[in-house]
């Protein structure tokens, strides 16, 4: 039974991140980009984290993968807000 949850999670996360991408190719425009960048490889990686977490089945294990987690969950906005508040000064600064 707990193979076959490890083995849902990893193949789930992967496919998020896959989705982030094909996310990336597909979309025209920066900020959807961004979008499917932030968003689906953070739950990716929150599912691929979750099944190694099950699969090790170790304290420090579940301590870092909640650890890293969070860090994920904490920056990924802040990056995507970075990167979008400069695209958006490149851009006035062109118009001007």
């Amino acid at each position: 039974m707990n193979t076959i949850i490890i083995s849902i999670l990893i193949i789930a996360g992967a496919l998020f991140v896959f989705i982030a991408a094909v996310g990336i190719i597909r979309f025209d425009d920066l900020y959807s980009r961004m979008h499917a960048t932030t968003k689906a490889t953070s739950f990716g990686l929150l599912l691929l984290l979750a099944g190694v977490s099950i699969f090790f089945l170790e304290t420090i294990v579940f301590v870092k993968a909640f650890l890293i987690i969070v860090f994920i969950y904490l920056t990924a906005p802040l990056a995507a807000h970075s990167i979008a508040k400069s695209f958006m000064d490149d851009q006035e600064k062109k118009s001007d």
